[in-house]
């Protein structure tokens, strides 16, 4: 993956409305029935552990893993 092309306001739009702690499969449909999401942030919610995340904190540390396996270097990462 090359730099990604979501941003942080990206991100904090398909957070809108997360209560925590909350499940991968949780994630996934608030994402879908909030709709407008951009398909990044789709593709790497999807890529999530199937666990529970216990805070914004523990999501935001997931996702930037996600990144980093792709290959994105620490200061790219949206988040």
């Amino acid at each position: 993956m090359q730099k990604p092309h979501a941003g942080k306001a990206d991100y904090e739009n398909a957070f809108r409305g997360f209560h925590f702690p909350m499940s991968r499969a949780a994630i996934l449909n608030a994402g879908r029935d909030k709709g407008g999401v951009d398909r990044e942030v789709a593709i790497v919610l999807s890529a999530l552990p199937d666990r529970k995340f216990a805070s914004m904190d523990d999501l935001k540390e997931a996702i930037r893993s996600v990144y980093r396996t792709k290959g994105v270097a620490d200061p790219d990462l949206p988040i």
